[in-house]
């Protein structure tokens, strides 16, 4: 498989198995309206994938058109660029943001495939590598679910919050990826305008199988942190109840204290007042009551 050297950048290569000269090519977005225009393809359908996003697959009569976001599973919150595939039989135009690494990808596919290479191959391993290195990023997060429940059950003051946002984020963005890759690969399995040989579309199936396994690991990543945050809330809400507890034994225990100040703060002639005593009888009952207010939630150990 080789790369030419004219403006349309193409890759051309022979299946000499059936003496069939299949046709790829690779463009950007900015050559995207003038390769339309010599190839004769709709110029409003590249348009309407363009402006989808993520993942999507659009069979019309003698064509399909898939646009495929192109993820960076190092950091999951930017992307590669997207691309959008325009496919014949025996023909496919990829017009993409990120040209170079587009044809980059294409060549190692090729060159992984040697003698066996074809366009059919050749697309199929372009898919499977939209979700290499997704395991990665599955034992990351994992990792940090597990040191943050550590974090949790060692340190009661640390602020969790920040960090369960950043997962949540992540894994809704790993959760919409899969959903929408998973349904362009439902549509393609259906080869309705017969591109795909029986062979790769067996791979498609496999890919298929394990896409789903890896959803299936993202929505597991995703419920355990949910348990993340309600333990944390949890931890937070007994923190809550520990303050409010201490706050209400002291009110408890000072509540004499203030039915004493009120009861002897009343603009009236009392008969204590001219007792010598009067004062000290006071400060000794009320250190009796505090006394007595700290033994019985001790005892209880409410305190």
């Amino acid at each position: 498989m080789t790369i030419g050297q004219g403006a349309y950048k193409t890759t051309q290569f022979l299946e000499k198995s059936q003496g069939d000269i299949e046709f790829l090519s690779v463009s950007s977005y900015d050559e995207m309206e003038k390769r339309a225009t010599a190839w004769e393809i709709s110029m409003t359908i590249l348009e309407e994938a363009r402006r989808f996003g993520y993942a999507k697959y659009d069979s019309f009569e003698s064509f399909d058109c898939i646009s495929l976001e192109m993820p960076d599973f190092h950091n999951i919150m930017i992307s590669h660029g997207s691309v959008i595939i325009y496919l014949e039989k025996g023909r496919a135009f990829f017009f993409t943001s990120q040209k170079q690494r587009v044809m980059e990808l294409l060549e190692e596919c090729a060159k992984n495939l040697g003698e066996r290479v074809s366009l059919n191959r050749i697309i199929y391993l372009f898919f499977e590598a939209q979700t290499k290195g997704d395991y990665e990023i599955f034992d990351t997060i994992e990792k940090e679910i597990m040191d943050l429940e550590q974090l949790l059950i060692t340190t009661q003051s640390h602020n969790c919050v920040g960090e369960i946002i950043n997962l949540r984020k992540r894994l809704m963005i790993l959760k919409r990826y899969y959903e929408q890759f998973l349904n362009v690969l439902d549509v393609l399995g259906e080869n309705e305008n017969g591109i795909f040989d029986g062979k790769t579309l067996r791979s498609f199936k496999m890919l298929d199988r394990r896409t789903e396994r890896r959803f299936q690991s993202v929505l597991n990543l995703r419920d355990s942190v949910t348990q993340l945050r309600e333990s944390y809330e949890a931890e937070v809400d007994i923190n809550l109840n520990k303050t409010m507890k201490v706050f209400t034994v002291v009110t408890t225990i000072f509540l004499p204290l203030t039915l004493i100040a009120g009861w002897y703060g009343m603009n009236f002639n009392m008969p204590e007042y001219g007792w010598e005593h009067g004062y000290l009888f006071v400060s000794f009952v009320s250190v009796i009551f505090i006394a007595a207010g700290i033994f019985f939630f001790k005892k209880n150990k409410w305190f």
